[in-house]
């Protein structure tokens, strides 16, 4: 009878241990199941065309995965503006961000050539170029200095416009004037070049800073601009066309190192499918706004653009000793 009783003892340790180990494994192929989340931030209003092309990003993600992958988009600078958002990429806390490549400068010298007025000369010149040596190039270099994949580059964001809230027909125009720019070096050297006083202000804050007439004139492409209720504030828009905008979408090294090499492809394409969507739709707002905006009573200036490349002609060779004119240069010569 106690050999039974110890008998029934130890068998049934091996049932419940056979059960757990059951209930554990079972527990881990859940986990193993549960999507991998991704999270990504950009600055610019909702309904934007940028915001569109984050959400048509998450969307495609979550299709193609079967749901494997979750992308969880916060719009609007939800998660600080787009410095915070590449130092949160740096640090891990942040996995994607759709910012503008101009903004790198603040971390990569060499990025500050993204900033450089009529560098590109349209928006399939930027994609050739950053599609190209050029890009790979500043990707090489983001990566090394600060651990940040550049999954794409050539997002178009926009060409850049002037808005004022006075006339501006030349460079002599915008002596004196408070001008919110990008807080970045290169921008701020371009303007100033022009005689104007470049502002930094961060986005969130554009439409109050006009409001309140901190700065006078700001330089966004149409969408952005509109998104913001600039055109409700400065009266004028100037069609200089002095900056053909890309966006990059970059990623931390946590979440590349996360990744699958099956899932890594995944999201590349997903990126190369809603920037093309994306380009799309901002190329339809610049036609559409133009005429809106019109039609709303802003008055609208077509300069001599001529005028405002000689004011920055030298900015190349002059920045921070010549740093970027190999670079500028290099762009340039992509036909």
């Amino acid at each position: 009878m106690l050999f039974m009783n110890s008998f029934i003892r130890r068998r049934l340790k091996t049932v419940i241990a056979v059960a757990l180990a059951g209930t554990f494994m079972a527990a881990g192929s859940a986990s193993a199941q549960q999507a991998l989340s991704i999270r990504i931030g950009q600055n610019i209003a909702v309904g934007t065309p940028l915001d569109l092309g984050v959400k048509r990003f998450a969307q495609l993600v979550e299709e193609r995965s079967g749901g494997k992958i979750k992308v969880q988009d916060y719009p609007a600078g939800q998660l600080g503006n787009e410095q915070q958002m590449i130092e949160g990429m740096q640090i891990g806390t942040l996995d994607m961000a759709a910012i503008t490549g101009s903004t790198y400068g603040n971390v990569l010298p060499e990025a500050n050539v993204l900033g450089m007025l009529y560098a590109f000369r349209d928006p399939a010149h930027m994609r050739r170029a950053l599609e190209g040596p050029v890009g790979d190039e500043l990707a090489a270099a983001l990566l090394k200095k600060t651990g940040i994949h550049i999954v794409s580059s050539s997002w178009y964001y926009g060409t850049r416009q002037l808005t004022s809230n006075k006339p501006v027909e030349t460079p002599a125009d915008l002596e004196g004037m408070k001008l919110r720019v990008v807080p970045v070096p290169i921008f701020e050297a371009y303007w100033r070049a022009m005689g104007a006083t470049p502002t930094p202000v961060d986005f969130k804050d554009l439409f109050t800073a006009l409001q309140t007439h901190v700065v006078d004139a700001q330089e966004n492409p149409l969408a952005t601009m509109k998104g913001a209720g600039v055109q409700l504030v400065n009266k004028y828009l100037t069609l200089t066309d002095h900056l053909v905008s890309n966006v990059i979408v970059g990623m931390s090294d946590d979440l590349h190192s996360r990744l699958s090499p099956e899932q890594l492809e995944l999201v590349k394409t997903a990126v190369r499918d809603a920037g093309i969507y994306q380009d799309e739709l901002v190329v339809k707002s610049e036609t559409d706004l133009l005429a809106e905006l019109k039609a709303g009573g802003m008055t609208v200036i077509h300069p001599d653009k001529a005028l405002f490349r000689e004011k920055v002609k030298d900015v190349p060779n002059t920045f921070e000793g010549g740093l970027l004119a190999d670079l500028y240069n290099k762009i340039q010569a992509v036909q």
